[in-house]
């Protein structure tokens, strides 16, 4: 890993900031736009219904967003900043692939349950359906949870400048939120193949194809010259 020096501090905050935000941008506008020109499709399954509602795992749902940002750091201050930079053309790849089907092929689901308890966790679910599309709920398929956690295991597998605990952490964790998805009934079993389907087609198409991760690189040159003047970003 990079020593964490000003200059290595800046990349790696304004890359999770620009991460965050063209993540919400993705999830946000395609909602509406996708609202606007068609119906989104129920894409639940009868096996999702046999899968429990589980207030509790909320936690690790929405702990999610906690684990992505530890990786996205850890990932920009790759010695190699080559290869940082080839993981965050493939996330915000995978972003523009979300977007497209949000908006062609919108998707929703009928498994929220009604919310009868009082517990804790059974509170918070419901606060978290108030707040996340409460009517005409959108954007199932692939679940961005699902696609964010394994592209992040993507990130580390196989590359020996991470140790294999953080590997095998960054599998295990990436389980958890799939299945968090599921329990919190958030999301469906469909949803959760997709986001692995698209992480992987992603980064995949980011390895072949120059063009991405140079693009990408130009993107974030662009911004931290904006922003603190940087001439070039250092590899």
């Amino acid at each position: 890993m990079r020593e964490i020096n000003k200059k290595n501090l800046q990349y790696a905050l304004v890359t999770l900031i620009f991460t965050i935000v063209t993540n919400q941008i993705v999830y946000q506008g395609a909602h509406y736009l996708s609202l606007a020109l068609m119906r989104p499709w129920d894409i639940t399954l009868p096996v999702d219904y046999t899968f429990p509602f589980v207030p509790w795992t909320l936690v690790i749902y929405l702990g999610s967003y906690a684990i992505w940002s530890v990786s996205y750091i850890v990932i920009a201050l790759q010695d190699d900043r080559s290869q940082s930079e080839l993981f965050f053309s493939a996330l915000l790849l995978s972003k523009l692939f979300c977007f497209a089907v949000f908006l062609l092929v919108p998707t929703t689901s009928g498994i929220r349950p009604e919310i009868t308890g009082t517990s804790f966790f059974e509170k918070m679910a419901k606060v978290l359906y108030s707040v996340d599309f409460p009517v005409d709920p959108t954007n199932y398929f692939p679940s961005m949870h699902c696609l964010a956690s394994w592209m992040c295991f993507i990130a580390v597998r196989g590359k020996k400048q991470f140790p294999l605990w953080w590997q095998a952490l960054s599998f295990v964790l990436a389980i958890a939120v799939f299945v968090s998805t599921i329990t919190t009934r958030q999301h469906v079993i469909l949803d959760v193949f997709g986001g692995i389907v698209f992480g992987e087609l992603s980064y995949a198409m980011a390895i072949s194809y120059e063009i991405i991760p140079r693009t990408y690189t130009k993107i974030s040159s662009w911004i931290m010259g904006k922003l603190f003047a940087w001439k070039t970003i250092e590899g």
